[in-house]
């Protein structure tokens, strides 16, 4: 996979045109990951993640099938709005970083999240993937008992990400729910049963996280 990796970024690299850039994909696919997607399926016969990845192996063998999958699905203001926002998100990601960096934001996220964790770890919270319930108990705890409060740094990087979430699904949810659908449409019964649990799984946990942070959020206003 190294060696996969490395290869892809000296043909981004070198790669003087889209249509290059393409080929050089489509070469390096066929050399090297499709050995890795095709072990992936054959692993995960009959699993949603198993059916999405046989699904994207059978409509798009080719990057023409690519070419023609956008062609059909992303009109050119899409195409246009996408590219816009791409750029606005890299400079922003670019800006934070650097406040991240010049903040020691990283000494003083390390330092809260180790707290934090180390204080939700016991009792029958011990995964914190699993956050409602006994971890979300141990985390209020932790922060009503006076431990250390999310770093307004911290914050600032969650609150961004909160926006951009907030955007996306505005700008893009109609969209993304119609190619959505496209997929469940291909997909069996069992695997669409299982998006669905897993999908209910991710908002409930995600609900739990958002009633956490909405009561433990820091005062960052005299900064």
């Amino acid at each position: 996979r190294q060696w996969y990796h490395r290869r892809v970024r000296e043909a981004v690299v070198s790669t003087q045109s889209t249509g290059e850039l393409f080929g050089n994909a489509q070469i390096l696919y066929r050399v090297k990951a499709r050995d890795i997607v095709n072990e992936f399926i054959a692993n995960h016969q009959n699993t949603l993640f198993g059916e999405l990845a046989n699904l994207a192996v059978a409509n798009f063998r080719s990057i023409n099938d690519v070419k023609a999958f956008f062609a059909e699905y992303v009109d050119r203001d899409l195409e246009a709005q996408v590219s816009s926002d791409a750029q606005v998100a890299a400079r922003e990601v670019q800006k934070l970083a650097h406040q991240w960096c010049k903040s020691g934001c990283s000494q003083d996220s390390t330092d809260f999240l180790q707290e934090l964790f180390g204080n939700m770890h016991g009792g029958q919270c011990v995964d914190a993937a699993q956050f409602c319930g006994a971890c979300q108990e141990n985390a209020n705890r932790h922060f009503k008992s006076g431990g250390q409060q999310i770093p307004c740094c911290l914050d600032d990087i969650l609150q961004k990400g909160i926006a951009a979430y907030d955007y996306v699904s505005a700008a893009y949810g109609a969209r993304i729910d119609e190619w959505v659908g496209l997929v469940s449409q291909e997909l069996s019964d069992e695997a669409n049963a299982k998006a669905a649990e897993f999908a209910a799984e991710v908002n409930r946990q995600s609900a739990c996280i958002a009633d956490a942070y909405d009561e433990h959020n820091p005062d960052c206003s005299s900064r």
